[in-house]
């Protein structure tokens, strides 16, 4: 037997579920995790199935972005129903001021992208101000 658990704040959500409606077929979004080192932030994100061609990594006015695309397999037989996401994805990263944008460098191995954002000493902005 089959329940089908009733929300009053989406009273729709069963009936999509059983007309077969895949996660999918909707956006999504790979994980990052970003850690900081004394010298760098580095950001990892899972990209599995994703060839580094169809990666675009970008910095444009201290905003990193990363774009890319994980087309649909072809439907395989004896497959009923895909769960796997597919489909263009972008995250944006705001880059501190201690972050050198020049230096960014990027790495994919195994599925993983990696980011290396060294830091940079900051400007010293401040001045003496003479007393009269």
């Amino acid at each position: 037997m089959h329940m089908l658990q009733h929300s009053p704040f989406n009273p729709w959500r069963p009936a999509f579920r059983l007309l077969g409606a895949s996660a999918g077929q909707a956006n999504w979004l790979p994980a990052f995790d970003i850690a900081e080192t004394d010298g760098a932030v580095v950001l990892r994100g899972d990209l599995p199935g994703i060839p580094q061609e169809d990666i675009e990594v970008r910095v444009e006015d201290d905003v990193l972005t990363v774009r890319g695309e994980r087309k649909r397999a072809e439907k395989a037989e004896g497959v009923a129903r895909s769960e796997r996401a597919f489909g263009r994805f972008e995250r944006a990263f705001r880059l501190a001021d201690s972050i050198d944008a020049d230096g960014v460098k990027a790495s994919f191995t195994n599925g993983v992208l990696e980011l290396t954002l060294p830091k940079r000493e900051p400007a010293d902005t401040s001045r003496l101000i003479p007393i009269n």
